[in-house]
């Protein structure tokens, strides 16, 4: 079981600004500033790390996933909730709950 937030399909992600981040060999090498810590995220990860450039919600994140890569959409949803969860956990993005 994980500690990742819940994230709805309403939740703004965004990249935070205490982040460095540089594409190697195509997967990102990201290194938290205030940590130090270095994180390298996947091909998919990258995409979706890509996507985040421009903030969004988690409907919009998910269907710009789906739209790029061949999965079904509750698959999709599911995957890309719980990478961004991990991801808020470790500080890589923001995630704000909107009112609905």
């Amino acid at each position: 079981m994980s500690n990742a937030p819940t994230i709805g399909d309403t939740t703004l992600l965004s990249r935070p600004a205490n982040l460095v981040a540089s594409e190697i060999d195509g997967e990102m090498v990201i290194l938290n500033i205030e940590s130090g810590h270095f994180f390298q995220l996947n091909d998919v990860g990258s995409r979706i790390w890509e996507a985040l450039e421009t903030p969004m919600t988690m409907a919009e994140l998910s269907r710009a996933m789906l739209d790029r890569f061949d999965v079904d959409e509750e698959t999709c949803r599911s995957d890309v909730a719980e990478f961004v969860g991990q991801l808020t956990l470790n500080g890589l993005v923001a995630a704000v709950d909107q009112p609905r």
